[in-house]
């Protein structure tokens, strides 16, 4: 989904409303009921006050859609169990993270840290999306990522610029992964196939570009070539991938298997096949996909092929099909053979 066309929707999220009410206390208990317990108090305009809230919940993150109808200034303290990511759609707001203060706007996200005292004023107009992640789901992931324990938490600079090419690239797959929720696909009671992979690439993508204590950790290592692969782990790596295409694999897990970290994970495919690893495994689906539509009889369902090489969406297999062969699955398997 373009960035732009979810900005210009009226309320995201729209299918998991969680609640609407102009009562402040009421909008305060149910917030902390998601969140944590804070302060909300309005500001002048305090008769506009209509908070919107929607959400809905995956394994270790949330999705959330927030807005007050008047400003309101916000005093949660520290989160502590949770990191959360803060995009305006529309409007401003002021927000404090420990030192740090963060001018916020369409553009200029914010990221709260849960060991840093918070405090904010989300002014008249302010809609946000938030992303709210599971403190110790993200630093398992860090620890990974360095192949390494961390003592303390990660901590993030909170100006999240979504300028950055980088971060231009977590936005569009957070975005994707609202439209999966709003349409059914994905989070809540319907969880995804892969909803472990998707809500590892949102975290994991983070905390890649984001700025942080350990992004000069992560750079160093690939500057200086000492976290790269042997190539005994890269072909356990493989193998792994190659023996449970159909299967929702997930970074964490291929990197297990390989007795790696995930940035060594990262480093060795991007040496050995110029790709990430789960672009390596998107590019042998796709090839299983192709084997299976030249050998199958021609009367057989396009879809079944789909699952059974991974693909849990009908749509972007065909697109990423038609990308690598030259014509849509089904002229494959009409041609009853190789071309």
């Amino acid at each position: 989904m373009d960035p732009s066309t979810l900005t210009n929707l009226a309320e995201p999220l729209s299918a998991h409303p969680l609640f609407k009410t102009q009562d402040i206390d009421d909008a305060r208990h149910r917030v902390a009921g998601k969140f944590c317990a804070h302060d909300l108090t309005p500001g002048p305009q305090h008769r506009r006050f209509e908070a919107r809230h929607n959400h809905v919940a995956g394994q270790s993150l949330s999705l959330n859609y927030l807005s007050y109808g008047c400003e309101v200034a916000i005093n949660p303290g520290e989160l502590d169990r949770f990191y959360l990511i803060q995009l305006p759609l529309a409007g401003t707001a002021a927000v404090r993270n420990g030192k740090a203060e963060v001018a916020a706007g369409v553009g200029q996200a914010s990221v709260l840290n849960p060991t840093r005292d918070t405090c904010m004023t989300w002014h008249q107009g302010c809609r946000k999306l938030l992303m709210q992640v599971d403190r110790a789901a993200l630093h398992r992931l860090a620890e990974d990522l360095l192949g390494r324990p961390l003592g303390e938490a990660v901590l993030f600079d909170p100006h999240v610029d979504l300028r950055r090419p980088g971060l231009q690239r977590w936005q569009k797959s957070l975005f994707a992964a609202i439209s999966l929720a709003q349409n059914g696909a994905a989070f809540g009671t319907q969880m995804h196939p892969h909803q472990a992979r998707l809500e590892e690439e949102l975290i994991l993508g983070f905390l890649t570009h984001q700025p942080s204590s350990i992004s000069h950790s992560l750079q160093q290592g690939a500057h200086t070539g000492q976290d790269l692969l042997p190539s005994f782990q890269l072909r356990r790596a493989v193998d792994y991938i190659r023996s449970n295409l159909a299967e929702p694999l997930t970074l964490a897990g291929i990197a297990s298997e390989a007795r790696c970290s995930l940035r060594s994970l990262q480093l060795g495919f991007k040496a050995h096949f110029n790709c990430t690893p789960m672009q390596y495994l998107t590019r042998e689906r796709l090839n299983h996909a192709h084997y299976l539509l030249q050998s199958l009889p021609s009367d057989h369902r396009v879809n079944t092929v789909a699952f059974d090489a991974g693909f849990s969406h009908l749509g972007r297999f065909s697109i990423a099909y038609r990308a690598a062969f030259g014509q849509s699955p089904r002229e494959t398997l009409r041609q009853g053979g190789p071309a």
